[in-house]
């Protein structure tokens, strides 16, 4: 990975002052937090992290379905339809906590939005099962709109749709251009022959969830019944995933849990924010 010292900042802001501002890495748009050189360490300790020979890999672009697929992958690995108590971002790798994934005892149901170069070292020489979820662009701009505004002051953008959809279309935005990560990760599996990896789409699962579990769980090598797959396909409803992160997850560290933590939604008549595609 680079190392840059002195990384060129690059400001995307609209005349507006809308958006935000980035340094470059690995041909990567990383958004600024508190300092670029903060960032890279983080990225470092990322690709320096021990994976385990049982780990699973989620990974995804930013509203994309990581979390549906998360507890859909927890739950056939844990032979049940119950709700692990976690979140899914105490075994987000990229999160400035991340590290806590050692705590958690295997196997473990890693996840990540970072582009594959970013991930650990060690992914192909442990063969992790990596399962990449893809959605529609369109959809992803919408969601990821509502979520920004919902987060407005933590998030630092009160522009409206159309101008997050410009910024979205030109990859000026947090985890930067959404093509660029699909071509890049549609690019690991040709490069990467031994990893083992299952592509998905948003699309599918919502249409056919009983269908898309089963063939998770045989990625997986994971004997399951049809019975327990309608059972997780229920639990992981977008309503009842949403009950769950209120009432059964636990915090991570100073974070609250994700149902309580911010109130998502679109002030304009912007639709999509609620799991519906289309």
């Amino acid at each position: 990975m680079e190392d840059p010292q002195t990384p060129e900042i690059l400001d995307y802001r609209n005349e507006k002052g809308q958006g935000w501002r980035f340094y470059k890495i690995d041909g990567v748009l990383r958004r600024i937090g508190k300092t670029p050189e903060g960032d890279m360490k983080l990225l470092k300790k990322v690709q320096t992290f021990q994976l385990r020979d049982d780990d699973v890999m989620v990974a995804a672009y930013p509203k994309c379905g990581s979390h549906w697929l998360w507890e859909i992958v927890t739950m056939l690995r844990a032979g049940n339809s119950e709700y692990n108590k976690k979140t899914k971002e105490v075994a987000m790798l990229g999160m400035p906590m991340f590290e806590r994934a050692d705590e958690l005892p295997s196997p473990r149901v890693l996840n990540s939005h970072l582009h594959f170069r970013h991930l650990p070292e060690k992914m192909v020489e442990k063969r992790i099962k990596t399962i990449l979820i893809l959605r529609n662009p369109k959809d992803v701009s919408v969601s990821y709109y509502c979520m920004f505004n919902g987060m407005k002051e933590s998030i630092g953008f009160d522009g409206t749709y159309s101008e997050f959809l410009d910024l979205f279309l030109e990859g000026k935005i947090p985890n930067g251009d959404y093509v660029d990560f699909v071509k890049d990760w549609l690019h690991v599996k040709q490069d990467n022959p031994d990893l083992p990896m299952l592509t998905m789409f948003y699309e599918n699962l919502k249409k056919d969830p009983v269908k898309e579990i089963k063939a998770v769980a045989e990625f997986l090598g994971v004997t399951v019944t049809d019975e327990l797959c309608e059972q997780i396909a229920e639990a992981c409803s977008f309503k009842k995933l949403k009950a769950a992160d209120k009432e059964v997850k636990e915090s991570f560290g100073d974070l609250p849990n994700p149902g309580r933590k911010v109130t998502l939604g679109c002030t304009e008549k912007v639709k999509l924010g609620t799991g519906r595609i289309g």
